[in-house]
């Protein structure tokens, strides 16, 4: 006896183009809440790169790490 998956037959699949096409709608349907967004965060006075203090335990073990 075989047990069937979660959706199973029933599940939708959607193309390519259908997906690009709700990208386009909802960008278009939902442009000034993202512009309000996008300009909201460009405005706030939020600080660039790491927001708390690194704990010495902390930086000793990061720099045992080499970037690649």
């Amino acid at each position: 006896m075989r047990k069937r998956k979660k959706g199973g037959d029933k599940m939708t699949t959607m193309t390519l183009s259908q997906i690009e096409s709700r990208v386009k709608n909802n960008n278009q349907k939902y442009k000034t809440a993202i512009s309000n967004f996008q300009e909201k965060t460009r405005n706030s006075d939020l600080r660039k790169g790491r927001v708390r203090p690194k704990h010495p335990t902390e930086a000793k073990l990061l720099s045992m790490f080499s970037r690649k």
